[in-house]
């Protein structure tokens, strides 16, 4: 009976590599059809395919958050939306510096977080001081989500305070709020001015807010979340969504708390809020597409 069960896995195993091979390579491939206008930092085929390999495996790590990769149409879609939605992917195909590190960058993100979920309930004694240190990096070099993913487990980790050290994942969120520290001790008397000035909350509040609604991803997350909002069924829905996806739908409310301090800057503020609706729509579509094919079935 386990020969059966094996077989599939590595068919499916199998199937889900091929979804990504091809991304990755229609990506590299309108990478070689449509130049750069300013040129290329490398070589063309090293740049190329670099980028190419980094967007495929930014795919495959939202896709594993969020659970979008299960199918071909899950992987495109997942694609299509860190096109069209991720802060700063209009920079990602430019094919110089700044391609590469924001690309980088954002795969740290569903890395990090994935990471805390596959360690929050086991229990390790070593690689302690390596996962404090991933911490320490995640938070320092991603300053769009660097508040409110630290506020965020922060905040779980007073709800787990009597499990707190009786988990994996408490290195990577002392190193967390470590990087968190030091990021805004190096913007220290902006984030000083903006924590104590009132009338200072309240113009970055209004431009914070005006920046967001002319954002395609946060507009679509809010009317999403009030349509389902409207109806019992649809509070179900959201209420069970924000328990299984816990971290991600703690960083959305944590990114909206924090937003009117913007310790970090007003483009980062919004930058984490875009970057948490955008996984928050990925959950939403993803669980509205299921409810619509299974009524179809």
């Amino acid at each position: 009976m386990k020969t059966p069960n094996v077989i599939d896995y590595l068919c499916t195993t199998q199937q889900t590599a091929v979804h990504y091979l091809v991304i990755g390579v229609l990506i590299t491939c309108g990478l070689f059809v449509f130049p750069p206008t300013g040129g290329y930092i490398w070589d063309k085929w090293v740049i190329n395919c670099t980028i190419g390999l980094l967007f495929t495996l930014l795919v495959f790590l939202t896709a594993r958050l969020v659970n979008t990769g299960n199918t071909p149409a899950g992987v495109l879609l997942t694609a299509l939306f860190l096109i069209l939605f991720c802060p700063g992917a209009e920079r990602f195909f430019q094919r110089d510096e700044q391609g590469v590190l924001e690309l980088s960058s954002q795969c740290i993100v569903p890395f990090f977080i994935s990471q805390y979920l596959r360690v929050s309930r086991k229990d390790f004694g070593r690689w302690y001081f390596l996962m404090a240190l991933m911490g320490i990096f995640c938070s320092y070099t991603h300053n769009g989500i660097t508040v409110p993913l630290c506020a965020a487990f922060v905040y779980l980790s007073f709800l787990h305070r009597k499990q707190f050290f009786r988990r994996a994942c408490w290195p990577m969120v002392v190193g967390f709020v470590i990087g968190t520290g030091l990021s805004i001790w190096r913007m220290s008397t902006e984030s000083l001015t903006m924590a104590t000035d009132a009338q200072a909350i309240t113009s970055v509040t209004k431009i914070a807010l005006y920046t967001l609604w002319d954002t395609k991803v946060f507009v679509a997350s809010l009317g999403l979340t009030l349509y389902l909002a409207s109806t019992r069924h649809g509070r179900r829905i959201l209420v069970a969504l924000a328990r299984r996806h816990y971290v991600i739908s703690a960083c959305c409310c944590m990114a909206l708390i924090t937003l009117p301090f913007a310790p970090l800057g007003i483009d980062n503020a919004v930058t984490g809020i875009c970057f948490f609706s955008m996984l928050w729509v990925l959950l939403l579509c993803q669980h509205i597409t299921w409810i619509y094919l299974h009524k179809r079935i």
